[in-house]
């Protein structure tokens, strides 16, 4: 998020956009007066694929109706806990609630809402009036790691004082504080720059300016308006660089001084809206553009965080007879505990993600089917299943698995809703007895039309 803890001087000096240059503050017009923002059109999700020698460590496609509290914690006050700090060291003026995050639709919602004045209290920070509310969660102390490619596919809201963000803080702040902990901002976006992807990081210099605290920054236009529209966000991280994408499109300069303690441990995520702060010049709650009973929204599609092999071999691929369908349903078999085996199919419908063919599995009525293929005189050791997917609607179960045995419990990653073709994987399944049943396992107890996932390119690797 940046400036967590700047002075005024610091914001005058770099405006935190040293790359861009430092524009001027949008008026602090009333929002009343104030033209209705433009509303996106609806857009699917967006393909992704980190390329090859990259493998998902971790990820949250915010599949079902709630928070999952295994990667993530909210906030209820202008207090955090872990920072130590009121108003976040940025003179924030929104107060983050967990009834301002949701889970819908396959996102997760931050919501920025203004209220009528409402109370608000923490011993901490004391007691105020809002009227600006919104969401802020972390993952600190659930999902910390340290380098590789962190990713998310983001629609950020538009309008003078929204200020979005997705990044993280080292894990050690609590012990050691803000900036000796290192902050590496993937995202932040201003309504001044609405083409910007703005990019920072911050860590302690030792002599450097400004008390030691260091910084860079970086950016990149798009060249079109980030905001109301999904777009993905990227930072490629290791010991000696740092890369920031825009949509796969490679963002500013790189930073190499990431050599630096702060970047060679684990950091943790944080999302959040902030609404006007110090980098917007301290404006006042009237006169973000905001209006009573129009709440705007952050929406994030999944976030991933991918690690490489390093020094570690790359993986062997191990053939999968028929892999991308083009022979049909030839090689895999179906099974099914209800004779809805039909469900599953080959076809051309939408296109595949290679060739012309891909493995469905649909129906207009409830369903359930397990296609699979069985690998045996497999060498011992630890393997991962890999596909290509791309799924719509509601499941019971959307699963890509591998099993050790026909009665073995599976290995298997839940697969989210991917309007474009995505590479996913299961995790590390370790074979002991040469044997590798794997394939895709659906069920939809309802019946709608709506429900689809269409599976291809599947392929093996031995790790």
């Amino acid at each position: 998020m940046s400036r967590k803890t700047f002075s005024s001087k610091f914001l005058a000096a770099c405006c935190v956009t040293a790359l861009t240059g430092c524009a001027p503050d949008a008026p602090e017009t009333d929002v009343s007066s104030a033209a209705p923002e433009a509303v996106g059109q609806t857009q699917g999700e967006l393909d992704y694929s980190p390329g090859s020698g990259w493998s998902l460590a971790w990820s949250d496609e915010f599949e079902g109706s709630s928070l999952n509290g295994n990667n993530w914690t909210t906030l209820n006050s202008d207090f955090d806990p872990v920072t130590g700090n009121c108003n976040f060291g940025t003179g924030e003026i929104e107060y983050p609630r967990s009834q301002n995050i949701s889970v819908s639709g396959g996102k997760l919602i931050l919501k920025a809402e203004r209220t009528a004045p409402t109370t608000v209290s923490d011993t901490r920070c004391g007691s105020h009036q809002r009227t600006l509310f919104s969401g802020r969660l972390h993952t600190k102390g659930k999902v910390e790691r340290r380098y590789g490619k962190i990713v998310a596919s983001i629609k950020i809201p538009s309008g003078y004082g929204m200020w979005p963000a997705f990044w993280t803080l080292g894990a050690n702040v609590q012990q050691v504080g803000w900036p000796s902990s290192g902050e590496i901002d993937i995202l932040e976006w201003h309504s001044n720059e609405p083409t910007w992807m703005k990019s920072a990081v911050h860590w302690y210099g030792g002599t450097a300016p400004n008390g030691g605290d260091a910084h860079w920054g970086t950016g990149q236009s798009g060249g079109y308006n980030l905001a109301d529209s999904f777009h993905l966000y990227e930072l490629e991280w290791d010991a000696g660089k740092m890369v920031f994408r825009l949509d796969n499109q490679y963002v500013g300069t790189t930073f190499s001084n990431s050599t630096e303690a702060e970047f060679q441990q684990n950091h943790y995520l944080i999302l959040n809206l902030a609404m006007g702060g110090n980098w917007y010049g301290f404006p006042a709650a009237g006169s973000i553009a905001l209006n009573q009973g129009q709440p705007k929204t952050m929406e994030v599609e999944w976030v991933r965080w991918y690690q490489s092999g390093g020094t570690t071999p790359p993986p062997t691929g191990i053939s999968v007879a028929n892999g991308s369908f083009e022979s049909g349903m030839a090689d895999w078999t179906t099974w099914t505990p209800n004779g809805t085996a039909g469900a599953a199919f080959s076809e051309t419908h939408n296109g595949g993600h290679t060739g012309a063919y891909h493995l469905t599995h649909w129906s207009t009525q409830p369903f359930e089917t397990w296609t699979y293929q069985v690998k045996t005189g497999l060498t011992n050791g630890n393997y991962k299943v890999r596909a290509w997917v791309r799924k719509g609607g509601n499941f019971a179960i959307a699963r890509l698995q591998g099993k050790t045995s026909g009665s073995a419990a599976p290995v298997f990653t839940s697969l989210g809703t991917y309007g474009g073709w995505t590479l996913v994987e299961t995790p590390t399944i370790n074979v002991t007895s040469g044997y590798l049943e794997f394939g895709f396992h659906t069920q939809a107890t309802t019946a709608d039309g709506a429900n689809f996932i269409h599976m291809d390119d599947v392929e093996i690797v031995k790790l």
